[in-house]
């Protein structure tokens, strides 16, 4: 008679789930700055024209070193502070309202639409005639960009909370006010989060397009300026710095969503 072992498993740790979409991801990134740095050696494109993953990183050492990057960051930074801020304010408002007032969604609703279809860019005269050249034309670009998708989303999950869930609370006595604050704003929290984490991306793309046309100091401005001069590699570096940070604001968006959705319990 003879007896089988069993295999031995492998000893080998597997990788995490949660860090297979930053190795795919950032992978291949790094595959596509190696190709493209080799090309470059090589004589395949023009550096001044192209630059190259070295000449960038040697531009955001200059740019650290001078200090350049860190006030740019920190203007651009409190930039999207305010105008996402009061975006992200006045949208949840707007959005509770339209989502639970019919009449309020009749009213609201038209300007909402035509905010988002409007070519933000295109009311950049009427911006500059209004708040000047500067931070307040900045501010108040983000704030239009970023207030649009906080708006449906807040409006959409205010739609979508239970209504037995309003019913109960308004036969337990519940008024409009404890309604609002107490059962329909905590049920909508996933979708308004998700608004919020829209609308934050989309308001740094507006404080980056309104430096660049209309801000006096910044990230955004910073790329017209070396635009203006054929500083291709500084232009690209700059950019690599805004792709940064809209990612790092991305996944602190997931974040937060998460924590703010973390009180809801599967039911059986």
């Amino acid at each position: 008679m003879t007896t089988t072992t069993p295999r031995r498993q492998a000893t080998g740790r597997r990788v995490p789930e949660k860090a297979m979409p930053v190795l795919l991801g950032g992978g291949f990134l790094v595959l596509v700055a190696l190709l493209w740095q080799i090309a470059a050696w090589a004589g395949l494109v023009n550096p001044f024209l192209t630059s190259s993953p070295a000449l960038i990183a040697a531009a955001l050492g200059n740019q650290i070193s001078s200090g350049l990057l860190l006030s740019s960051l920190g203007r651009s930074a409190l930039e999207l502070v305010i105008g996402f801020g009061i975006a992200a304010v006045a949208g949840v408002a707007v959005g509770l309202l339209m989502g639970r007032y019919r009449y309020v969604d009749y009213v609201v609703e038209p300007y909402v639409w035509l905010l988002y279809s409007a070519p933000i860019i295109a009311m950049f005269p009427l911006l500059v005639l209004v708040f000047g050249l500067g931070s307040p034309t900045v501010i108040a670009i983000a704030f239009l960009m970023s207030v649009v998708p906080v708006i449906v989303n807040s409006a959409q999950g205010v739609r979508n909370v239970d209504k037995k869930l309003i019913r109960t609370a308004v036969s337990f006595g519940a008024g409009e006010a404890s309604l609002l604050r107490k059962v329909i704003l905590p049920a909508s929290v996933p979708t308004v989060m998700a608004g919020l984490r829209l609308g934050v991306g989309r308001g740094l793309v507006g404080v980056v397009v309104g430096e660049f046309f209309a801000g006096d100091g910044g990230i955004g401005y910073n790329i017209s300026f070396f635009a203006g001069h054929l500083g291709t590699t500084d232009v690209l570096a700059s950019v690599f710095v805004v792709i940064v940070v809209g990612v790092l604001l991305n996944v602190l968006a997931r974040k937060l969503e998460s924590l703010a959705d973390s009180w809801r319990t599967e039911l059986p």
